[in-house]
């Protein structure tokens, strides 16, 4: 009897510890699985990029935490960067020297190297981002290690864009879903060259007299205040139109910019008429004009220098816009689209459209001479519309708009094949001929000049 219960005590304790060791397995697997659990993998399509060596390079800039900080980029976008913008991990505000690093992407092409996702599924339907400007940036401390938004003091951004619409929200792009979150919309501001120069109220310089301008006085004694005009000549600035003619009475009406309305005015009894021109001022060469010049240099030379602040500004905007292929049609006007950053990475402005429609052909593809092309990273760009679709096994596009449809070929060169030819296919095609382009692409310029303009 002693022998059974001793033995079935044993069995009872074996019991027990073979429960603990397999409940303590179990546990500790599970903690391994969750300190060792992956982060969230977006689709190599979607977000690889695509050409080898080739990508939109950063800016690098120091900040100093401790002041507001104004940072123009080489676009002409402006980063504002106000004092304690940056968090460490524990949520402190970082006091020492912070890397800021911005890069933007304004066209198809950018986004396409970039290998950004432009996907996303709107109430179960699959559509593209159509974008009105993109950014990437990025902070680490001194340790290069990444910091943090400072929700109180938000980086604002003012990005220089091509278009007005309202149409377009600000998406951030959460790192660990790899999905936009919509957050709002945006401030824009269009500003005009001519009115911010009219805003400065510059009157036209003193001309020299030419032939053609005219003096005023007063014979009568009757209108003292055209007196101050004794030494000042009037330059029509029209003088096909100045029919100033002698007259009983005369008046002079400034207006804007240094413009004066010199009027005459002649009575015939109860009747009366009047002849209108619109002047310049203008002295005699010599002791005159040089004296009068002086006296506009004194009076107007800061508002002059503003103004020719303004003006190269404006210069390099211009410059700014043809050197990053910016494509623009009314270069006198500029459009700001303001951006709160509210976290490091990639913040987007954009509206969703549909896949395009018309033709659809199997991803099935082969060069010139008919031999099997395998493809990778495959878009549709169509010309006007600021996105790219991305594809795998179909190829959607309207045979009406002006399409460029690339690939990449298994020894990294590009395929393509632009509006004509891709024009002639139908739903019943089965193959799909593809160019090649023999230049490298290593040259981001050489690859969107070949696409865009040739």
């Amino acid at each position: 009897m002693k022998n059974k219960k001793k033995k079935a005590a044993i069995l009872i304790v074996l019991c027990v510890l073979i429960i603990l060791a397999v409940i303590y397995k179990c546990d500790n697997k599970s903690e391994k699985k969750a300190s060792q659990l992956p982060e969230p993998q977006i689709e190599s399509t979607a977000y690889q990029k695509p050409i080898d060596g080739l990508d939109i390079p950063y800016q690098y800039f120091d900040v100093d935490p401790n002041a507001d900080n104004v940072i123009i980029t080489e676009s002409g976008t402006t980063i504002r960067v106000p004092k304690s913008a940056f968090l460490d991990e524990a949520g402190n505000p970082i006091t020492s020297k912070v890397k800021l690093e911005y890069r933007e992407f304004r066209n198809p092409l950018d986004f396409y190297v970039s290998g950004i996702p432009m996907e996303l599924n709107e109430n179960g339907e699959d559509k593209v981002f159509v974008s009105g400007g993109m950014f990437e940036i990025n902070a680490t401390n001194a340790k290069n290690a990444s910091v943090f938004v400072n929700p109180v003091n938000k980086i604002k951004v003012d990005l220089l864009s091509t278009s007005k619409s309202k149409d377009f929200n600000v998406y951030d792009l959460d790192k660990e879903t790899n999905q936009w979150i919509a957050k709002g919309k945006d401030l824009i501001t269009v500003t005009r060259k001519e009115d911010e120069i009219e805003a400065l109220n510059i009157p036209h310089r003193p001309q020299v007299a030419k032939p053609y301008s005219f003096s005023i006085k007063d014979d009568t004694g009757e209108y003292p205040e055209i007196s101050e005009y004794e030494n000042v000549k009037f330059t029509p600035v029209d003088p096909a139109k100045c029919k100033i003619s002698h007259a009983q009475e005369m008046k002079v009406i400034p207006r804007k910019h240094g413009l004066f309305e010199v009027v005459s005015i002649l009575k015939f009894g109860n009747l009366r008429k009047e002849n209108s021109c619109l002047c310049y001022l203008s002295f005699e060469e010599g002791k005159d004009y040089s004296e009068a010049l002086i006296t506009y240099q004194k009076k107007y030379g800061a508002q002059i220098a503003k103004r020719d602040a303004i003006e190269k500004l404006w210069k390099k905007y211009e410059f700014d816009l043809i050197k990053n292929k910016i494509q623009k049609s009314d270069l006198n006007e500029k459009i700001t689209r303001t951006l709160e950053v509210n976290q490091f990475g990639f913040v987007n402005l954009d509206f969703p459209t549909s896949y395009p429609k018309g033709v659809e052909l199997p991803a099935v593809f082969s060069d010139i001479n008919g031999n099997k092309l395998s493809l990778s990273n495959i878009v549709l760009i169509e010309k006007g519309t600021n996105a790219i679709y991305r594809y795998k096994d179909v190829i959607k596009f309207n045979p009406d708009k002006d399409n460029i449809l690339c690939g990449i070929t298994e020894d990294n060169k590009l395929a393509y094949i632009k509006k004509e030819e891709l024009a002639k296919y139908s739903n019943t095609s089965k193959k799909i001929k593809m160019r090649i382009f023999e230049g490298k692409l290593t040259k981001y310029d050489d690859v969107y000049s070949f696409l865009f303009v040739n």
